[in-house]
C-alpha cells in the first residue's frame, strides 16, 4: 500500500470514495460534503492506496506542540487483516508523535487494535455534546 500524507493531495481526493470507506469500516454513513470540510480543515490527512485505488484514509487535529486528535481511521473491509492497518498507524504515529500526545477514540472492537501501536485506555476522558449525539455515543457504546 502507498501512502499519503500531504494536505495538497486533498484537491484530488473522491471524497465519495472518503465516506464509501468510513461507512463501510463501520464509522457511520457522513455527508460527503462534510466528511470533506472535516478532512480539509484536518491539520494531517493520510490516503492509502493499492494499485491506484484508494483503500484506507485517516486524519489528526493538532496542535503542532503537545497533543493530536487521531479520527476516522478506516480501511475498505475486504483489505483488513492484510498488514494495511500497521502500516496506516505506523506512518501516522512517526508524523504525530513528535508533536506529543495523540488522542482517538475507538468503536470498541478495535480497541485491542491501538493498543498494539502504544495506544492506553483513559480513566479519566469525558466528552460534551448534543443530547442527540449523547445518545448515539450510548447506543454505540462509547459512553456507559
Amino acid at each position: 500500500m502507498m501512502i499519503v500524507e500531504d494536505k495538497k493531495h486533498v484537491d484530488s481526493v473522491n471524497w465519495q470514495a472518503v465516506a464509501d470507506i468510513i461507512a463501510a469500516a463501520g464509522l457511520n454513513q457522513r455527508d460527503v460534503s462534510l466528511v470533506e470540510h472535516a478532512f480539509r480543515h484536518s491539520s494531517f490527512c493520510w490516503f492509502g492506496y493499492e494499485n491506484g485505488e484508494l483503500i484506507a484514509v485517516a486524519r489528526a487535529i493538532s496542535d503542532l506542540t503537545w497533543c493530536s486528535y487521531l479520527a476516522d481511521v478506516a480501511i475498505v473491509p475486504r483489505c483488513q487483516g492484510k498488514g494495511y492497518g500497521q502500516q496506516l498507524m505506523l506512518a501516522i504515529r512517526e508524523e504525530l508523535l513528535p508533536f506529543g500526545k495523540i488522542f482517538i477514540y475507538s468503536v470498541a472492537d478495535k480497541v485491542s487494535f491501538y493498543r498494539r501501536f502504544g495506544f492506553e485506555l483513559l480513566t479519566t476522558g469525558m466528552v460534551c455534546a448534543s443530547e442527540e449525539s449523547l445518545l448515539r455515543m450510548r447506543e454505540q457504546g462509547y459512553i456507559g
